[in-house]
């Protein structure tokens, strides 16, 4: 074996040093990790040693930046006065006294619209805390970084599970990703060791997010627990179904770039129901949605269905109810006969969705309606009503509008909405007849 003395500015944690060795073999470079780990000391290092080396021009970039101080400026100029190099340190810039690489600082939104000033001609860019990069703003950045042989690094502690950078990351081929942990980096201080025991002593959760790396399972203003939706996958009904019954949600699309969706629950065990149908389709005009809305709904029989009425889908609506087609109605902005907790219907209806899949009583196999679901994020007004983000919002977020959540949302919101109040019904006149209540489902 032939070893190879590294220079002291590039001592890095062993997991991290394909960060410098596979340098130029890929243009995108991922560490990600939990507290402790050495990430963002790490691509310090190989910034300022490539400044030593040639001429380079360096961004270093975050979604916010109040002031240079919150970006990793400092980090910088401490590397560089530890260990005496050649760099010229102002207020707003770092620049390499002999080779001329020169280092600038900026945040990349700025007054609500992302600001790619700077970035035109950059070999390196660097963006730490990567986890609060927006998905809009990694669709600006990342083609105007576009320089032969420039490369984009990302350090970042993931905080949910479908952070738009790991996302865009994990799956190119011309992207290096490394996971490291702060018991992988041997510099990693005794105080940082001990607060991390200590940690995991008080809360394991804690200590899975903040030390290990793993996304947070509901970050403060997302609706779903990820593990939750996550498990829809596994759950195993039980009991016997004493009326078999279903119910289908129909999503009608506002707009084009939109699908209709429809989703069938059926119920499965005493508690439980189950997707059994999830069928998207594109269309222009509403009367040939129509027409698929009649062959689905005679084809499945669904004991209980509604649809979407806003926009053009109370004109699909008004058709079925002219064919004598039994549907119920949903509009989501309605606030009519909803609990004074909820801003909406679709406030409402996502809460109730958001009960059963924490009670584990829907069963799920669909990779497209989670990654949806968890997107789903809610706010309060200043009455305290809980409001649901809206699809307009999620689209200037850059975020596809949630079709098969919604129809998935509808469906459970017939079950607890309608076929609980059918029941509860039959159970007041048929007396002797001892059913459960599925409203409390």
């Amino acid at each position: 074996m032939i070893e190879v003395e590294v220079p002291q500015l590039l001592h890095l944690p062993e997991k991290l040093m394909p960060l410098i060795t596979e340098l130029g073999k890929y243009r995108f470079y991922l560490a990600e990790g939990g507290r402790g780990s050495g990430k963002t000391n790490a691509v310090a290092r190989i910034i300022l040693y490539l400044c030593d080396k040639r001429k380079v021009r360096v961004v270093c970039g975050r979604e916010t930046q109040k002031d240079i101080e919150s970006s990793v400026y400092t980090i910088l100029v401490d590397l560089i006065k530890e260990y005496e190099l050649d760099f010229s340190i102002t207020k707003n810039e770092i620049i390499h006294n002999r080779t001329g690489s020169n280092i600038i600082f900026k945040g990349f939104r700025e007054q609500g619209r992302v600001n790619i000033k700077g970035l035109e001609g950059v070999d390196i860019l660097w963006v730490d805390e990567a986890e609060a990069i927006t998905k809009p703003t990694l669709d600006v950045i990342v083609p105007t970084v576009r320089k032969p042989n420039s490369v984009i690094f990302f350090s970042m502690n993931r905080f949910v599970r479908n952070d738009a950078v790991f996302e865009f990351c994990k799956e190119r081929k011309n992207a290096l990703c490394i996971h490291i942990d702060y018991f992988d980096n041997p510099f990693c201080p005794k105080e940082l060791i001990e607060e991390a025991e200590e940690c995991k002593r008080l809360s394991d959760k804690d200590y899975r997010h903040i030390w290990l790396g793993e996304p947070m399972e509901q970050a403060s203003d997302y609706l779903f627990n990820s593990a939750k939706v996550e498990k829809m996958r596994l759950i195993e009904p039980f009991g016997d179904i004493y009326v078999p019954q279903s119910a289908m949600g129909i999503d009608f699309a506002a707009q084009g770039s939109d699908l209709c969706v429809a989703t069938l629950l059926q119920r499965v065990g005493q508690v439980h129901w189950k997707v059994v149908l999830q069928e998207a389709w594109s269309e222009a005009d509403a009367m040939v949605s129509t027409g698929k809305i009649v062959n689905l709904l005679a084809e499945y029989r669904p004991t209980v269905a509604c649809l979407d009425v806003g926009g053009m889908g109370y004109v699909v609506y008004s058709r079925l109810q002219e064919l004598g087609i039994k549907i119920q109605p949903f509009n989501g902005a309605v606030q009519d006969g909803v609990p004074p907790e909820y801003a909406n219907t679709r406030a409402w209806g996502y809460y109730t969705l958001n009960e059963y899949i924490n009670n584990e009583w829907i069963l799920m196999n669909s990779p497209e309606t989670e990654k949806e679901l968890m997107n789903i994020r809610f706010k309060y007004r200043s009455n305290g009503e809980r409001l649901i983000m809206s699809k307009d919002e999620m689209r200037k977020e850059g975020l596809h509008s949630p079709d098969r959540a919604d129809s998935l949302m509808m469906a459970a919101f017939c079950i607890k909405r309608f076929l609980g109040e059918k029941d509860a019904r039959m159970n007041k006149t048929a007396g002797s007849i001892q059913r459960r209540n599925v409203s409390r489902f």
